[in-house]
C-alpha cells in the first residue's frame, strides 16, 4: 500500500452534497483525499485522531475584500483560522486589477481567485469621479482591460453600483457582453441602493441577468435588504429561478455592516434610509476606533481620512436569520480590514453562521451545505466535498465547542472549536495557531469545473 501523508481517524465525516455523514478514516496522500472508509493507516506519516469530531470539506468564501496590497497575511490567516481554505476577493467593485495584486500574491495562505471590479476599471481609464458616467470612449477602454483581465483567468466581473450610483446601463450593458465569451464567468453586485429602495435595486440585477443569460450573485443581502424588505426580496429572486433566471446570493451573520466613510454608502441622507443616525455608526479603523461618531467626528473622518471604516448597526436581525436560512443562500464573510482593523465578520462568521443555522434546526450536513457545496457551485469552483480524487480541503471541528469569539472591539479573535485546518493536503491550522507553511495557491478561472 502506497504511504500515506495525513490519516484523518475517526471523525464524523460530512457530506453536505448528499446530506449524510459518517464515522470514518480519511486518508490523504499527494494533496488530494485517497480513500474514505476504514483502511490501514499504519503508513501515515502522521495521524489526527478526530475522534468526536467533524470532518468537513473546507469552507470555500466566496466574498472577501484583498484591497491592501501590503498586507495580505492579516485578512488571510483570520479566515483560515475559521476554516476557510477557498476564497474570492475583488468584491463589490473594488478589485484591485490582477496585473496590480497577482504579483504580491503568488503564495497565499489559502486557495485565492480574484474578480475584476468594475470601479478598477474605471479607475484606470481616468475616471475619478465616482459619480460620473463613463464615456463612451471610456468604456470602450474598460472593455479592452476586461477582455485582458478574463483572459489572465479572473472569475468574473463585480460591481459595486452603490458606490459608483450613476454608472449607466449602456456601460453595464458594455462590459456584461464581454463576459458572454468567457465561460463559467460571473457577476457578484453590490446592489445600487440598500434600505427602502432595495427592491428596485434588485429587480435591476435581475433584470441585467435574464437579458444576458450571465449567472449574478447578490452580495451580501443581508445587508442591503434587512429593513423590512427581504421577504420582499427573496420572494422576487425565487420567482426570477423559477422563470429560468440564473441568480444566487450570499450573506454574513450579523446586523451590522462596514465600509469606508468616505464612501457613497455614508452621503449625507444616511440616517433616513435607515432610520437611524450617528449613535448607530462606530469607528472601526482609525484614531476613533471604538468609539461611536457625532456629528463632529463624521465630518472630521469624511474629510481627513475618508478610507476609515465604519461599521453601522443598522440592520433587523431576525431577517438576517431569516437570510441565513434560506436554501439557496451561502455563506460569506465581505471581510474587509484596514491596517489590521475592521469588523468581527473577517475572524467569526463561518462559526457564527453555521451556529445561527443549527440553531433554527438544520443537521450538520445541512448546514455544511451553506458554507461549502452551495458556493462551489455558485462560483464553479473544484471543491465543497469529501470523496477520493478531490482535493484536500478540510476543517475538522468539535461541532459543541464551534463558536466565535471576535468582537466588534477585538475583531480577530479566532474562533473555538476548530481542531486543523487542511490545505492542498497539510495542515495549515492546528488549534488557533497558523502553521508558517503555507499551503494555499492561486486560482485561475480556467480550472473552474462545469458543474452549475
Amino acid at each position: 500500500m502506497d504511504e500515506l501523508d495525513i490519516l484523518i481517524r475517526g471523525g464524523r465525516v460530512v457530506h453536505p452534497e448528499r446530506g449524510v455523514d459518517e464515522v470514518a478514516d480519511v486518508a490523504l496522500a499527494g494533496g488530494k483525499i485517497a480513500w474514505i472508509g476504514h483502511g490501514d493507516g499504519s503508513r501515515a506519516r502522521r495521524v489526527l485522531d478526530a475522534e468526536g469530531l467533524i470532518v468537513s470539506p473546507g469552507f470555500i468564501d466566496t466574498h472577501i475584500h484583498d484591497e491592501e496590497v501590503d498586507d495580505p497575511d492579516t485578512a488571510e490567516q483570520a479566515l483560515l483560522r475559521q476554516g476557510v481554505t477557498t476564497a474570492i476577493a475583488g468584491n463589490c467593485g473594488s478589485g484591485p486589477l490582477g496585473r496590480d495584486i497577482l504579483p504580491s500574491r503568488s503564495r497565499p495562505w489559502l486557495n485565492l481567485g480574484y474578480l475584476t471590479g468594475h470601479r478598477c476599471l474605471r479607475q484606470a481609464v481616468g475616471i475619478d469621479d465616482v459619480y460620473r458616467a463613463a464615456t463612451a470612449e471610456e468604456t470602450k477602454g474598460m472593455v479592452s482591460l476586461l477582455e485582458r483581465e478574463l483572459e489572465s483567468g479572473s472569475f468574473g466581473l463585480s460591481f459595486g453600483l452603490e458606490y459608483a450610483p450613476n454608472t449607466s446601463p449602456d456601460e453595464i450593458r458594455a462590459l456584461l457582453e464581454v463576459l458572454k465569451a468567457f465561460p463559467r464567468r460571473w457577476v457578484p453586485v453590490h446592489i445600487r441602493y440598500d434600505g427602502p429602495r432595495c427592491v428596485e435595486a434588485v429587480q435591476e440585477v435581475l433584470d441585467y441577468a435574464r437579458e444576458t443569460g450571465l449567472r449574478f450573485q447578490l452580495s451580501h443581502l443581508g445587508s442591503m435588504t434587512a429593513f423590512g424588505r427581504l421577504s420582499e426580496v427573496l420572494a422576487l429572486v425565487e420567482a426570477a429561478r423559477t422563470d429560468g433566471v440564473d441568480v444566487t446570493f450570499d450573506c454574513y451573520p450579523y446586523d451590522a455592516f462596514c465600509t469606508h466613510i468616505g464612501s457613497t454608502v455614508f452621503d449625507p441622507g444616511f440616517e433616513e434610509r435607515w432610520g437611524k443616525g450617528f449613535e448607530a455608526l462606530e469607528a472601526g479603523s482609525g484614531k476613533y476606533k471604538g468609539r461611536f461618531l457625532d456629528g463632529a467626528i463624521y465630518a472630521e473622518m469624511r474629510r481627513d481620512d475618508p478610507d476609515a471604516l465604519i461599521i453601522a448597526h443598522v440592520m433587523n436581525e431576525e431577517e438576517v436569520r431569516l437570510c441565513l436560512a434560506h436554501p439557496r443562500c451561502a455563506i460569506a464573510s465581505d471581510t474587509l480590514l484596514k491596517g489590521g482593523q475592521g469588523h468581527p465578520r473577517a475572524a467569526g462568521t463561518f462559526p457564527r453562521a453555521l451556529r445561527i443555522l443549527r440553531d433554527e434546526g438544520l443537521s450538520w450536513p445541512q448546514a455544511l451545505y451553506h458554507a461549502t457545496t452551495l458556493p462551489a457551485r455558485m462560483a464553479w469552483i473544484d471543491a465543497g466535498r469529501l470523496e477520493a480524487g478531490a482535493v484536500a480541503d478540510i476543517v475538522v471541528f468539535d461541532g459543541e465547542r464551534l463558536r466565535d469569539r471576535a468582537t466588534f472591539k477585538e475583531e480577530l479573535l479566532p474562533p473555538e472549536g476548530i481542531a486543523w485546518v487542511i490545505v492542498n493536503g497539510r495542515v495549515a491550522v492546528e488549534g488557533n495557531r497558523v502553521l508558517p507553511d503555507r499551503a494555499g495557491r492561486l486560482l485561475s478561472r480556467e480550472e473552474a469545473t462545469e458543474e452549475a
